[in-house]
C-alpha cells in the first residue's frame, strides 16, 4: 500500500474549492464544497471579481456568488464547525492548491484550522501510473474510468468525484501490488453486446478501450488480451448477431486457457461468466476492479493461486 494511503481511523473529508484566480497569496474562494464525513456546499458573496481565465473555468461571476454567497467569515466558520475537532483527514485532488487557499483564507480572517492530514489523489495518480497515455487532470481519470462528468468545475461536483477517484485508486494499486511487475497475459473482459443495438455495442467498445489504455498504465509490464477490441470487426448487432457472438465467446473461452490473470469490468453478463467459469476452473486469479461506471468495490474473486 503506498504511503499516500496509510489507513487512518480520522474522519476523512473530500474538499474542493473554486477560486478567483491561481495564487493564493492574492486570490480568493469563491465556492466551497465537502464530502465524506461531512456534506457542505457554499458560495462566496464578498470575494473579488474573478480573472477572466477562472471565470471561464468555472463561470461564477462576482454577481451571482454576491446574490447565492454568504460572507467569508461565515463560510469558513461553517467550513471549520463541518470539520470538526481534529486531527482530520483532507482529501483533494491537487491537495497542495486547496491547503495553500485555505490556509490563506485563514489567515486572513484571523481564524485557527484544526491539525490537517493532507491526501493528494493527483499525487496518487501520478504515483500509481507515472507513464499514463492520460493526463491526470480530474476530468480526464474520470473519463477514462467510465464515470459522467457534469458540472466538472465547480466545487460540489469536483468534491463528488474525488471521493469516488480516491476510492477507486487504492483497489487499482491493490491489484498492481497483487500481480506484480510481469503479470503476464492479461485479460480484460466486460459488457459488450447489451440490447444488441450497434449504439450500444460502439459505446462499450469505446468504454473498453478507455479502460485498456487505464490498465496498461497501471500495468505496464502486462500483455492486454482485449476481446472488445480483437473481435470488433465481426457485427454482433441485432438478431442475426446472436449466432456472431455465440462463436465469439467460444473463441473467448479458448483465449482465457492461454491467460495469466483476469480483470471484469462492469455488471457480470451472460459472457463474462462464461469467461469467470473457464477462468476459476483454471485457477487463474480473478478481479473484481473499478470502472465502466461501476461501483468502485473491487474484490478479488480468486485468489491467486499459482506462479505468474
Amino acid at each position: 500500500m503506498s504511503e499516500l494511503f496509510l489507513s487512518s481511523s480520522l474522519r476523512r473529508f473530500y474538499l474542493d474549492f473554486e477560486t478567483t484566480g491561481l495564487n493564493p497569496a492574492s486570490d480568493h474562494v469563491l465556492e466551497v464544497a465537502l464530502r465524506g464525513a461531512a456534506h457542505l456546499d457554499r458560495l462566496i458573496s464578498d470575494a473579488p471579481q474573478p480573472s477572466p481565465e477562472a471565470f471561464q473555468v468555472h463561470g461564477l461571476s462576482q454577481w451571482f456568488c454576491q446574490w447565492q454567497g454568504q460572507p467569508s467569515r461565515i463560510v469558513l466558520t461553517e467550513l471549520i464547525a463541518a470539520l470538526g475537532l481534529s486531527p482530520v483527514e483532507i482529501v483533494a485532488h491537487n491537495a497542495s492548491f486547496e491547503q495553500a487557499f485555505l490556509e490563506g483564507w485563514a489567515e486572513r480572517e484571523g481564524v485557527e484550522l484544526p491539525e490537517i492530514l493532507w491526501t493528494c489523489t493527483l499525487a496518487a495518480s501520478r504515483l500509481l501510473m507515472p507513464k499514463a497515455p492520460i493526463n491526470h487532470q480530474l476530468g480526464s481519470l474520470a473519463a477514462s474510468l467510465g464515470w459522467h462528468a457534469e458540472g466538472l468545475h465547480r466545487a460540489g461536483a469536483d468534491a463528488e468525484l474525488t471521493l469516488r477517484l480516491y476510492e477507486a485508486l487504492q483497489p487499482w494499486e491493490q491489484i498492481k501490488t497483487a500481480l506484480g511487475p510481469d503479470p503476464g497475459l492479461v485479460y480484460l473482459a466486460g459488457p459488450l453486446r447489451g440490447d444488441g443495438s450497434t449504439e450500444t455495442i460502439s459505446h462499450n467498445q469505446a468504454a473498453m478501450a478507455n479502460l485498456a489504455r487505464w490498465t496498461q498504465a497501471v500495468l505496464p509490464g502486462a500483455t492486454l488480451l482485449v476481446p472488445h477490441l480483437n473481435f470488433s470487426f465481426m457485427d454482433e448487432s441485432g438478431e442475426r448477431g446472436l449466432e456472431v457472438r455465440s462463436r465469439v465467446l467460444h473463441s473467448c473461452e479458448r483465449l482465457v486457457t492461454r491467460c495469466d490473470a483476469m480483470l471484469l469490468f462492469g455488471d457480470m453478463t451472460e459472457g463474462m461468466l462464461r469467461e469467470r467459469q473457464v477462468a476459476e476452473f483454471l485457477d487463474i486469479p480473478i478481479f473484481s476492479v473499478p470502472g465502466w461506471g461501476c461501483q468502485a468495490t473491487p474484490q478479488i474473486l480468486v485468489s491467486p493461486a499459482r506462479a505468474v
